[in-house]
């Protein structure tokens, strides 16, 4: 079992810049991806601005963001809280690996149109801000049609401690004979994530795709997940779904069932 309380806070300073902030106590055993470690963490604290009045879909956010809230949304499969409890369907595994998760940084979202969206980020590798560097990029670009929403994302950045990537990678054997990861390991990750909402079935469908690399040690991973849910089965607001999907891996690497490869 696990337990997460959140308490999130927004207030508008002028009729264009608010403040915003996300405070999260959880227990020992966490399961809440989108949350920080056990205990009280400050999730976000962050201001947002429309600075331009002619162009009001134009937004920049500076300071701790939960990059989870921006990057690779979907309407049936992201709230580990009221949607699929296991991680793999809450953010896309491949994104998180690489520092899509609640991070010092700056961000810039465009609604271009109402079917299109682009957004941008700049952020910090590492949690703390004692190794704060703005080292890392994310960007985004979504499209509309009809009910159906696609998104492609990107993302770069250094491990910096997290020691997050396929399951496999700690048996990589590395030039200087050692294995696993790195703090000062560079990271790319590319994720697709599709959503179509049925409206006389109160049904949504959903497929998302990502891939991993660690480009130090020159050796990655994919992952992939899909499935179906349905709104007011039974009583209204209530959920029942189904889905299928697989964290990060490495196929070649978890059939040689070997403790290291070659570089």
């Amino acid at each position: 079992s696990s337990a997460r309380a959140r308490l999130s806070a927004l207030y508008p300073l002028t009729p264009q810049v608010q403040f915003g902030a996300t405070l999260d106590l959880t227990s020992e055993a966490n399961s809440f991806a989108d949350s920080r470690g056990q205990g009280l963490n400050v999730n976000e604290l962050y201001v947002a601005a429309a600075p331009f009045t002619d162009l009001p879909n134009l937004r920049f956010v500076v300071g701790q963001l939960d990059l989870t809230s921006y990057f690779d949304r979907n309407s049936f499969a992201k709230d580990g809280a009221s949607q699929f409890f296991n991680p793999v369907f809450q953010t896309n595994p491949a994104l998180s690996a690489t520092g899509i998760a609640s991070r010092p940084g700056a961000l810039v979202n465009w609604t271009l149109t109402d079917n299109s969206e682009a957004k941008a980020a700049v952020f910090s590798s590492s949690r703390s801000l004692g190794d704060f560097s703005l080292d890392a990029f994310a960007g985004e670009i979504g499209f509309r049609y009809g009910n159906a929403i696609i998104r492609g994302t990107y993302s770069s950045d250094r491990d910096a401690g997290s020691r997050d990537g396929f399951r496999e990678i700690f048996g990589v054997r590395r030039a200087d004979g050692s294995t696993g990861i790195r703090s000062s390991d560079r990271e790319d990750s590319y994720g697709v994530n599709a959503e179509y909402f049925v409206p006389n079935l109160n049904m949504g469908l959903f497929a998302r795709y990502g891939r991993y690399e660690n480009q130090t040690i020159k050796s990655g991973g994919d992952t992939y997940s899909f499935g179906v849910s349905f709104a007011d089965v039974i009583s209204q607001n209530d959920r029942l779904g189904l889905a299928y999907g697989r964290n990060l891996s490495n196929d070649l690497l978890r059939r040689a069932g070997k403790s290291d490869v070659p570089d």
